[in-house]
This record gives structure tokens, C-alpha cells and sequence, in this order.
């Protein structure tokens, strides 16, 4: 299958490192709950600029794996599965994003990089994406059958529509993609039953 990842909120902890970041230039004690939108800058309120700044450091400091990112994206590499990372960080990091997911031992098939709110519109194609921004997973919603929010406060929503699915560790995307596998290996005749 070919699986889409973003990097931040999904494969790496950004926000532990951005609030270690937000302490040294604000003298700012965050928790995760008190960001409760993917825009840091309406979180902080401060300027675009700001937060531009801030998130550049952020991405440049010594970012930490979700648990069980790694192992699990080795095991769906070993599966033969495709590990596509979608990323909207900035242009010109592309090679320190590569390098980082060196550094981590992150497998992947494909990096693509893409302007913010632009991923979903990468020519690619997907069985199945995993985001944090709840934006993004509404438009991939549009192109990919199997989308997972990564559960964060930031991207709370109802779904009335069911566009996406929430998960809350690497174990439950785990197993929503053996389901995904276990469904798609089926025939028809199985499937009506």
C-alpha cells in the first residue's frame, strides 16, 4: 500500500521542542492542551514573522520522535509497504529534514515537499494519509479514501461528516492499516457477506 505521514505532530514531537523554544524567548510555560490551534502565531499572539522565526528554531533543534514512530514505519517498510513523508516545512530545510530523518533512522520511499495547506494537492497517490492539521485532513479527505488525524488539541472537531478518522498513538495507526490490509485482501464474494 502507499502510506502518507507528515513529519510534525505525526512523526516527530514538535510541540515538546517548540515549547522548550517558546520558554527561552517568551519566558512562557506551555502545555500541549494550551495550544488549541495548528496557527501558533493566534496561539501566542504574535506576528506571522514571529512565529516564523520560532518555528524555524524549532525545526533546526534536536526534535524527538513520536513513540513508536520509528518502529512502526520500519516494520511498514519491511512489509513492502510505501512510506510517503509529506511535509509543509519551509522551502529552503528540505535537506535538514532529510538529514533528520536520517539521523532517526526514519524509512521512506518518497519526501515531498509542499507550501502550508498545499500537501493535499502533491501527485501522488495514496491508500492512506496520517496528518495533525485538521485543515489538511479535510482536503486530503477529497483525494485519499483512508485518512487519519494524528489527536491533538489543536485539530478537535466533530467529523460530522466522518472525513477522517482519530487516532492517538502509532499503535492504533498500526492497526488501522492491517485493517485497511485485511479488508483490501478480501474478494468480492467475502465482502458482500
Amino acid at each position: 500500500m502507499n502510506l502518507g505521514f507528515d513529519i510534525d505532530g505525526v512523526i516527530s514531537d514538535f510541540v515538546a521542542y517548540f515549547k522548550t523554544v517558546a520558554q527561552k524567548h517568551y519566558n512562557l510555560t506551555l502545555d500541549e492542551a494550551d495550544i488549541y490551534c495548528h496557527d501558533l502565531d493566534f496561539v501566542l499572539g504574535i506576528s506571522r514573522e514571529e512565529r516564523n522565526k520560532l518555528v524555524r528554531e524549532t525545526l533546526l533543534g534536536n526534535l524527538q520522535l513520536m513513540k513508536g514512530a520509528k518502529e512502526t514505519l520500519t516494520k511498514l517498510s519491511l512489509e513492502g509497504h510505501k512510506i510517503v513523508i509529506l511535509t509543509a516545512r519551509f522551502d529552503d530545510l528540505v535537506t535538514v529534514t532529510e538529514e533528520w530523518l536520517q539521523e532517526k533512522g526514519i524509512p521512506y520511499t518518497q519526501l515531498i515537499q509542499s507550501k502550508q495547506g498545499e500537501k493535499y494537492l502533491a501527485d501522488v497517490n495514496l491508500d492512506m494519509v496520517v496528518e495533525d492539521d485538521l485543515e489538511d485532513a479535510i482536503a486530503w479527505s477529497k483525494r485519499v479514501k483512508n485518512v487519519l488525524l494524528y489527536d491533538h488539541p489543536w485539530n478537535q472537531s466533530l467529523n460530522i461528516k466522518g472525513l477522517f478518522k482519530r487516532i492517538y498513538s502509532w499503535n492504533n495507526i498500526r492497526a488501522e492499516i492491517q485493517k485497511l490490509e485485511k479488508e483490501s485482501s478480501k474478494t468480492p464474494m467475502d465482502r458482500e457477506v
